[in-house]
């Protein structure tokens, strides 16, 4: 579905150059989340939704250049654009029809500018027949679409995600869900060292290239210099359940991966809310959303946003 708002990772900020710098870099993220807190990252679709004046109504718009989001998806053209049997369908009218059932929608998108400018959207996420919102955006211009400009080629930009405008928008769109908010157990520094104990004591049982198991150590090569091979999250996956082989050539972005899911656990793990499984902060800094998830969604051909989690006992 949609990919229009790009939450980041910690290590796609900003390039990393070693494993230090990560370091340096999640240690802010961290000090972020404990100075403002952090919101619930439900997991679901991404609906982003804006006014279309051809319809006199809300419309959904995935930010492509289709026809369809020109346009703009609408109960009445839905089923055109997909098929019956699929769930992008269901997911779409489902919104919409809820959508629909509210009263004074023209009100709202005269009262933050949605009438004006059909460029800026809000974004629901729709989670087991939960509907959440997540805040105004407005849409990045492309080579077909108006919009704002992007000099970091962002696809949108977020206007206000605020727990404020959430409640403000809560009292037209009566269906949403309450987003959860949450702070940390402990402060920052004391969570920090907490990670890096962690850091300390990581040990992985790998396949080398004669296809024996080896042990290497984490804190061995934090130091290091390291060559800066990108892989891919589903090769780190496989390298770490021994599917694949291990190549000291790709160990840095493997060790970029794993303490991100070190990290990412510590945190999850000492938040004042524990059934929380995800959360997303937005950074002053780098003007990013960050999310902090307990494990990588990869893409598999067959099926969109499948959960792979890597086999823990691997990793001790």
């Amino acid at each position: 579905m949609s990919k229009l708002i790009d939450i980041k990772h910690p290590f796609q900020i900003k390039d990393v150059k070693s494993i230090n710098e990560y370091l340096f870099i999640l240690k802010n993220v961290l000090r972020r989340i404990d100075q403002k807190g952090a919101k619930e990252k439900p997991e679901g679709i991404s609906i982003p939704v804006r006014w279309s004046n051809n319809f006199n109504d809300f419309v959904i718009d995935f930010g492509t250049d289709k026809q369809r989001d020109i346009t703009g998806i609408h109960l009445e053209n839905s089923s055109f654009y997909y098929s019956s049997d699929l769930e992008s369908l269901n997911s779409i009218n489902y919104v919409l029809n809820k959508i629909k059932n509210c009263s004074n929608i023209e009100k709202i998108a005269i009262q933050y500018k949605l009438k004006k400018n059909e460029n800026r959207f809000l974004n629901f996420i729709l989670s087991n027949k939960k509907v959440y919102f997540s805040g105004l955006y407005n849409r990045c211009q492309t080579k077909k679409r108006s919009g704002v400009y992007s000099a970091d080629n962002k696809k949108s930009i977020l206007i206000d995600t605020s727990s404020d405008f959430t409640n403000e928008i809560k009292k037209f769109f009566t269906f949403l869900e309450p987003t959860k908010k949450t702070f940390l157990e402990l402060n920052y520094n004391s969570l920090y060292l907490k990670f890096l104990e962690k850091i300390e004591i990581a040990e992985y049982v790998l396949k080398n290239k004669n296809n024996i198991d080896s042990s290497i150590k984490l804190k061995d090569y934090i130091h290091k210099n390291l060559k800066n091979n990108k892989i891919k999250i589903s090769d780190y996956i496989n390298i770490l359940n021994k599917t694949e082989i291990f190549n000291e050539n790709y160990l840095f972005w493997f060790f970029i991966y794993d303490i991100t899911l070190i990290y990412n656990n510590i945190i999850l793990s000492h938040l004042s809310d524990k059934s929380i499984k995800g959360i997303v902060i937005h950074d002053n800094i780098s003007d990013n959303l960050i999310k902090i998830v307990k494990s990588y969604k990869i893409d598999n051909f067959k099926k969109e946003n499948i959960l792979l989690e890597p086999i823990l006992p691997v990793r001790f």
